[in-house]
């Protein structure tokens, strides 16, 4: 069974590095696991399951002797562009979200866990509609993490966790700049951050919890391409690419047996993605001004367990979005964005698998002075089925 657990847990990590991440709008991924997901992502102050890793490390104090997790989620975006003539573009490219999770209990108050997932991941690609006047573009725009972290019981109420996060991003797009020019950029790298989180259990009804997750800036290298006229040119280039902090807050409460109802608060530092830079060896520096704002999400979610050991579940969240419409591109939208989520779960023995259905939708966006000259409808819809299993031993 160990080495059975080793190969799965290699297998996973290539799949997750090699795998095509979709999301909607913005860069924020649906969250991680297939249960806190069908929960709305209402997990902070819940945390009792390997997703704790992401969500608040804290609440490893809540699981028994060891346990992985691994899952898998398909994504059917659709990106739709309206341009001002009536002409619609779209992009519906799918793709698949892989995570895992490992959490081991030392003692009954010191745990340590270790998660690789993608918490920020989009890819974009429109094709030419030349009779209209809209040029091919694509982007894809990706942060997978791996997490070490460790929790430990202060007191019987109270937990703290902490814990490393080292991201590997990529950056694949090509931009058109103009009727006879394109931008080809290609570059990956890593960067180095850290995440905290507090779980409180006030008494058996309710329970609170904390996390903040700090800035990263991941340092890529690559080329960049500029086509023009027929003619190409490569330079080595390099990208600091910024990503935000953030800070959740959660609370969870069983108001009565078999039922929890959870409401988490989410802000992020956005602002400091304000511009993305990128240095090559033969032009000067070109910026893409984002024109972040910070933002909050708002998540609702609840679970009951039923007999026999089914559980089922549902949630909500509204995400702000962080890039205002003057500044998004067709393949690189952003909008407020509604989360619909429902799941259920299934325990045997060492065994549990987890299902989880999302419906996402964002407000319509309507660009009058774009910086780039979009100002046609912007509409995102996303459906995700996620499938997911844990071994607990």
């Amino acid at each position: 069974m160990k080495k059975l657990l080793l190969v799965g847990f290699v297998a996973v990590i290539f799949s997750i590095i090699s795998c095509t991440y979709v999301s909607a709008g913005g860069l924020s991924t649906s969250g991680q696991g297939s249960r806190p997901i069908s929960m709305g992502g209402a997990f902070t102050a819940v945390a009792d399951d390997g997703a704790c890793i992401y969500y608040n490390p804290a609440g490893m104090s809540q699981i028994d002797g060891t346990e992985i997790e691994a899952g898998m989620s398909l994504i059917l975006p659709k990106i739709k562009y309206e341009m001002q003539n009536g002409a619609t573009q779209e992009s519906t490219k799918e793709g698949f979200g892989p995570s895992l999770f490992l959490t081991h209990g030392f003692t009954d108050k010191l745990s340590a866990g270790l998660g690789l997932y993608s918490p920020y991941a989009r890819e974009a690609n429109f094709g030419d509609d030349l009779a209209n006047g809209f040029l091919s573009q694509r982007s894809k725009m990706v942060r997978t993490d791996l997490s070490p972290v460790v929790s430990y019981k202060l007191i019987e109420q109270i937990s703290a966790g902490i814990g490393l996060v080292g991201s590997y991003g990529v950056i694949d797009q090509s931009i058109p700049a103009g009727p006879t020019l394109r931008i080809n950029d290609k570059s990956d790298g890593f960067g180095l951050g850290g995440i905290a989180g507090l779980l409180w259990k006030i008494n058996e009804y309710v329970k609170v919890g904390g996390t903040y997750r700090s800035r990263m800036t991941v340092n890529q290298n690559g080329d960049r391409t500029m086509e023009q006229g027929g003619s190409t040119t490569t330079s080595d280039a390099t990208t600091d690419v910024h990503y935000p902090g953030s800070l959740g807050l959660g609370i969870a409460i069983m108001p009565i047996k078999n039922l929890t109802l959870a409401l988490d608060g989410d802000w992020y530092e956005w602002s400091y993605m304000e511009t993305i830079t990128t240095k090559t060896d033969l032009w000067p520096d070109s910026t893409a001004v984002l024109n972040t704002d910070n933002s909050c999400d708002i998540r609702a979610g609840g679970e009951y367990k039923l007999p026999k050991d089914w559980a089922v579940r549902a949630g909500y969240a509204y995400i702000q979005g962080a890039i205002p419409n003057t500044n998004i591109l067709p393949c690189k939208p952003d909008a407020n964005t509604h989360e619909l989520d429902i799941g259920i779960g299934k325990y045997w023995k060492h065994w549990k698998v987890e299902l989880n259905y999302e419906y996402l939708f964002t407000d319509e966006e309507q660009p009058s002075a774009n910086i780039y000259g979009y100002n046609g409808k912007y509409n995102i819809t996303q459906h995700i089925v996620g499938l997911e299993a844990a071994f607990m031993f």
